[in-house]
């Protein structure tokens, strides 16, 4: 209803107009929205909410041309078009855009429009405004808190999965790897099916069953790969509400073996040793020099059992535990010396060729034959590690440039790349050798060996037989 209308209006018509005009005007400055009326990009009434939220006042607004709220002319356009295209559909406009203030600040708004007419735009628009700043300011830091904990998952040396009714809702690849799944493939599975366990365990009953007694839910168990293999396993899970089951729980599962088979091992050794101290007890009763061997062969038999689990049983290299620790070692001298540690990591061109033609039992002579190679190459403080097949990782320290350590790398490239004669074969291999180096590479260890990994594959892609110095970018 327009001013000359009710002026028109007899006087008690008049008297009522108004009154509706002015409840109406006190309804839309109280709104939490801002409200806004156009027509012909121009300014013609707006509510208290819309000006105080564009930092101007409702009499300076009218009149002034739309684009004032706008970062940029090509702005204002691009959502001219947008909402010529929408309202002239007959569709209301529900939008997220960025729009600007009085003093030339931004800020994110969302904007929800209905043309009066959508057949004749002269008759003008009505705009709904909200500051969503705030909002997407949270949605913005969620979204990274979720990127940041997917990270994590991926990059985590244990299995985690979150378990609900017996369905696996999500895991991480490194569950999948210790069962022998592809990635993916155990996205909704049942979490009971996946733990073939050989001995008796049901994981739902058990867990309820610990909870209730107000304990740690932890096992080690037998379990089965996808492909009928046996392995050792830790588990742990805390149910995300300890009152309801239901509601899913977060478990934590890490393959063992190797440290089962270390500490059966040395629980077998430490009771054949009593059993030999036993027997021999009286025999030796009045020899004190034979019960002092007899201590000294129980000592080194356990030294031999701590050797065993730090090092590979083919080869007699370190295995990945002790090759950590000494890469660990490495750095902090490096740090405190100022020096350079480079990491190498060699994978034996066509070694499965070895294994298929020739079996396995050449094979394992073959990978024995290229450490002992290697040990005559590198010095003692420098370590050489067998991390799995065909795969050797060595840690070089004290490196004084990076030429020594491709002087190095070429030695090991021209001695691994020589004929090896075993067993009335005469065999051919090369190396690809991956390098990264402290402190240009990184400084933690997973980070050098991931590096020299990756630049080992680019050996592998140029053909083979070389090494290549990793690269941001490879």
């Amino acid at each position: 209803m327009t001013a000359t209308a009710i002026t028109d209006m007899p006087i008690e018509d008049k008297e009522g107009a108004l009154q509706t005009l002015l409840e109406y005007q006190a309804i839309l400055d109280n709104a939490s929205l801002g409200i806004t009326f156009t027509r012909d990009r121009i300014f013609l009434h707006c509510n208290e909410r819309f000006s105080e939220m564009f930092g101007w006042t409702s009499k300076e607004l009218i009149g002034q041309a739309t684009s004032i709220v706008y970062p940029s002319l090509d702005a204002y356009q691009d959502l001219g078009k947008f909402a010529e295209q929408t309202l002239g559909a007959g569709k209301r406009m529900d939008i997220e855009v960025q729009v600007k203030r009085r003093d030339g600040g931004t800020f994110w708004c969302r904007m929800m429009a209905n043309a009066i007419d959508p057949q004749d735009h002269s008759k003008g628009t009505i705009f709904i405004t909200e500051d969503i700043t705030e909002r997407r300011a949270a949605s913005e830091a969620i979204r990274q808190l979720l990127l940041e904990q997917q990270a994590i998952l991926a990059n985590a040396r244990i299995g985690i999965a979150f378990v609900k009714q017996d369905c696996i809702i999500a895991c991480n690849q490194h569950l999948e790897h210790i069962y022998g799944y592809q990635p993916g493939e155990l996205a909704n599975a049942s979490f009971s099916k996946l733990l073939r366990t050989v001995d008796s365990f049901e994981p739902e009953l058990e867990i309820a069953s610990d909870v209730a007694k107000e304990a740690s839910f932890i096992r080690e168990v037998r379990q089965k790969r996808k492909d009928g293999g046996l392995f050792w396993c830790s588990m742990t899970a805390n149910l995300v509400d300890q009152s309801a089951l239901e509601n899913g729980a977060v478990w934590l599962l890490d393959d063992i073996s190797e440290r089962k088979q270390a500490q059966d091992s040395l629980m077998q050794a430490r009771l054949e040793l009593e059993l030999r101290v036993q027997e021999r007890t009286a025999e030796l009763a009045n020899s004190n020099q034979q019960l002092q061997h007899e201590i000294q062969v129980r000592q080194q038999a356990e030294e031999h059992i701590r050797h065993l689990a730090n090092h590979d049983a083919l080869t007699g290299l370190p295995n990945r535990r002790l090759l950590e620790d000494r890469l660990e070692h490495a750095l902090s001298q490096a740090k405190r010396n100022q020096n350079m540690v480079a990491v190498k990591f060699i994978d034996l061109d066509r070694f499965k060729e070895v294994n298929d033609k020739l079996g396995h039992r050449v094979g394992d002579l073959l990978l024995q034959t290229v450490a002992n190679r290697l040990r005559s190459l590198l010095r003692e403080i420098d370590t050489i590690s067998r991390v799995g097949g065909d795969e050797f990782i060595l840690v070089l320290s004290d490196m004084t440039s990076e030429q020594h350590v491709l002087e190095t790398a070429e030695k090991i490239l021209h001695a691994l790349s020589q004929p090896y004669f075993i067993e009335q074969h005469t065999l051919s291999t090369t190396p690809s050798i991956g390098i990264a180096i402290y402190p240009q590479d990184g400084d933690l260890s997973e980070q050098l060996m991931s590096k020299a990994d990756i630049a080992m594959y680019q050996v592998k892609k140029k053909g083979r037989k070389g090494y290549h110095l990793y690269r941001e970018g490879d």
